[in-house]
């Protein structure tokens, strides 16, 4: 087999000449331009103009040759990291696209996008037929460039309402979602239909039977998606974090699963940009890759390819061409059906949904914006061999103007719509879930030997998270070191986990993991390794080690992963719950105590306390003890006991008000007592199932030690601890 000898030099040399000059000044002008107020798009894309024939070409035409140099070869050397650019951009807009905002507003933001999308495709598809020849690369296929037109009308571009809609903090207000949501839509919308498109202009003739079959493959790629791929895509990043680990693994497997889609869905002449927005879309949808990452890649992305996507459309144009009187007529006139078509579409759909007449300008005003969206489509369409040069530089000269256009109109109108006294309610929710212990737990790791004390934790915990996405995994280490545990069978050990894992309901199935670690050292060093593999909370079942009145309150296994959890714990003790190979009884649970003290580590506990309770026939009690010695002693005796007491009530008033958002059902109380710690445990025998503490862990010599207080009510309360840690 003949070996293909390497890419030339020179080649090379000019490839990576043309990335860093494109990159360094379209990341130079997107500064300038974000400076100014514009989105950095409009600034990248005039670097394009900047390098290439619009004005370097005029300015110093040998040095424009000698950078780009216009032969095919070389140009599409660098094409391809723009292409990468385009996939890694869909990537973005599929991760931003949620499917449950959508479901939520999909009423009111289906009549929006409706609109926004029937309005401005049939104004486009008229201007289609209506325009000269001259703007159509095949005058013989005159119907497949009006249906283009007709796509290109219909985008818009989420990442530049996006921006405004977060610089104006209104993302989550109702009028943002609804934008949000109908921009959603109708960005798939403009995929489905532009890969319809693609697929009539790959065939080259339009037909009944091609134009179905267009469509039946975009119905058939989604549905498989839905489908099939939305659990594939679930199980592969589980597993890739299970067995790897780290952020790399993940960004890497968003990549390869976009390209992969995207290879899909260019092989059944769609165009690869719907298989990577496909790839978004899924990724998006899984838990464990969160804002974080998504961060981390769209810094890759804005950072390093997108830039250098938008500087080389701007080289393939130039904006002479628009001096013409035929092409700046025909560029007034098609950017006057964007506007008004897309303008006209959202507002009535807007008012048809019942919205006011602020919110329906302001949707109007974002849905126009095209972005970066417009740009990729008008390469594609170039690419497809449907546009002309000039018909190319209109369309990007669309992506500019309504760019422009759009951010300034939509701060205008936004700020005149008007707070609802619901909205003000779900955003303060939705503010509490952001800042919420439990809301943002998305993995759980319980090391167990199958003991009582881990069957309690592990229903507390299925209780605490519920049906949520949040994957628990039961870990059982085998060690020479463990006692009984490190001669336990295989089968024994699959038991166990199976006792552990019966307790975790209501949590589905594919929440539930077991892990097997054997070793020849201490379990507490393997159980520590795992935990540091992106777990938010470690839970122990810990059982007692010596009786009252002896030193150490845990094992030496429970002292060392208290002392060194890389993560929140959660630490469940029940007093003489020790027996490893007996099924509990689950928890009757009907009064959770509650102690606060006032302290930043109170909500987490809380927190959990609301989680196990909501929605449950369980009271929660949320209890304050004043130490009434401490405060007699002070100046003013009972005075300072009444003010105390006053502080209290301000204080579980204000825990309270967080159960009730949280749905639990609660009771206040502030006791004054000499000693607060025989308090509690006086009230857990009256009237507790289970008492929920809040502690920081604070290593004593070498032992772990939550305080006093904490292991006074862990040694004495007749019923099951549950001590919250999550500094």
């Amino acid at each position: 087999m003949e070996v293909i000898p390497p890419l030339a030099g020179h080649e090379l040399l000019l490839v990576l000449a043309q990335f860093t000059v494109l990159l360094l000044v379209a990341r130079a002008l997107g500064e300038l331009a974000g400076r100014f107020g514009w989105p950095p798009v409009v600034g990248e894309l005039l670097a394009g103009f900047v390098l290439g024939p619009t004005l370097l070409g005029n300015l110093a035409p040998p040095l424009f040759e000698a950078l780009f140099p216009q032969t095919a070869e070389q140009m599409h050397l660098i094409e391809v990291v723009s292409w990468l650019g385009v996939i890694m951009l869909l990537v973005l807009t599929g991760l931003e696209t949620d499917t449950e905002l959508i479901v939520r507003k999909g009423k009111g933001a289906a009549a929006i996008s409706l609109g926004g999308i029937v309005v401005p495709f049939a104004t486009g598809l008229a201007l289609g037929f209506f325009l000269p020849e001259q703007f159509i690369a095949q005058p013989d296929q005159r119907l497949v460039f009006a249906l283009f037109i007709g796509t290109a009308m219909s985008i818009s571009a989420i990442p530049v309402i996006a921006k405004v809609l977060m610089e104006m903090n209104v993302v989550r207000r109702d009028i943002g979602q609804i934008t949000l949501a109908a921009g959603m839509i109708d960005d798939t919308m403009g995929w489905v239909l532009l890969s319809v498109v693609a697929g009539l202009a790959s065939s080259g003739t339009v037909s009944p039977g091609t134009a179905a079959q267009a469509i039946l493959s975009v119905v058939a790629v989604f549905g498989l998606a839905f489908t099939v791929g939305r659990r594939f895509v679930r199980w592969l990043v589980r597993v890739l974090d299970n067995t790897v680990g780290g952020d790399m693994i993940k960004i890497t497997a968003l990549m390869a699963l976009a390209l992969a889609f995207g290879t899909i869905t260019q092989l059944l002449h769609l165009e690869a940009v719907l298989g990577a927005f496909i790839a978004g879309i899924l990724v998006g949808e899984v838990r464990r890759f969160d804002h974080r990452l998504r961060h981390i890649f769209e810094q890759l992305t804005l950072g390093v390819f997108a830039p250098v996507f938008f500087a080389l459309a701007g080289i393939r144009v130039n904006l002479a061409a628009l001096l013409d009187p035929t092409v700046a007529l025909a560029a007034a006139v098609v950017l006057a059906v964007a506007i008004l078509g897309k303008f006209v579409g959202a507002y009535l759909g807007a008012r048809a949904s019942r919205l006011g007449t602020w919110e329906a300008l302001a949707l109007g005003s974002g849905m126009n914006a095209r972005g970066a969206i417009e740009i990729i489509v008008a390469t594609i369409g170039l690419s497809l061999g449907i546009l002309t040069p000039d018909m190319y530089a209109i369309i990007l000269m669309i992506s500019i103007v309504t760019s422009l256009m759009a951010p300034p109109l939509l701060r205008w109108t936004l700020r005149r719509v008007e707070f609802s006294e619901e909205e003000k309610e779900r955003l303060e929710a939705e503010e509490r879930r952001r800042e919420s212990f439990v809301g943002n737990l998305k993995r759980i790791l319980l090391p167990t030997r199958g003991g009582t004390n881990s069957q309690i934790a592990a229903q507390l915990v299925g209780l605490m998270v519920g049906r949520e996405d949040i994957e628990v995994t039961g870990m059982y280490v085998r060690s020479a070191s463990n006692g009984d545990a490190g001669s336990a069978t295989d089968e024994e050990v699959r038991a166990r986990l199976q006792r552990i894992g019966s307790h975790l309901e209501p949590l589905e199935d594919h929440n539930v993991r077991s892990v097997v670690r054997d070793t020849e050292d201490g379990a507490s060093g393997v159980v520590l390794g795992e935990a540091e593999r992106g777990y938010d909370l470690l839970v122990i079942g810990a059982s007692e080690r010596l009786v009252e009145g002896e030193g150490t309150l845990f094992t030496r296994f429970v002292d060392d992963v208290i002392q060194e959890a890389p993560c929140p714990l959660l630490v469940v003790s029940a007093r003489g719950a020790e027996d490893v190979d007996r099924d509990a009884d689950p928890l009757s649970l009907g009064h959770i105590l509650l102690p606060v003290s006032g302290s930043d580590y109170d909500r987490p506990a809380a927190e959990a306390a609301f989680s196990i309770a909501r929605d449950r026939e369980i009271v929660v009690d949320i209890v304050h003890v004043v130490s009434g010695p401490q405060h007699a002693t002070r100046v003013g005796g009972e005075e300072a006991v009444t003010h105390a007491v006053e502080l209290g009530e301000d204080l579980v008033n204000q825990i309270a008000e967080l159960g009730h958002a949280m749905g639990a059902t609660v009771h206040t109380d502030v006791l004054v007592a000499d000693h607060p710690e025989h308090a509690i445990v006086e009230r857990a025998e009256r009237r507790a199932d289970l008492v929920v503490l809040a502690s920081n862990r604070r290593p004593v010599t070498q032992r772990a030690f939550f305080g006093h207080r904490i292991d006074h009510v862990l040694r004495h309360a007749s019923c099951p601890v549950a001590v919250v840690s999550a500094t």
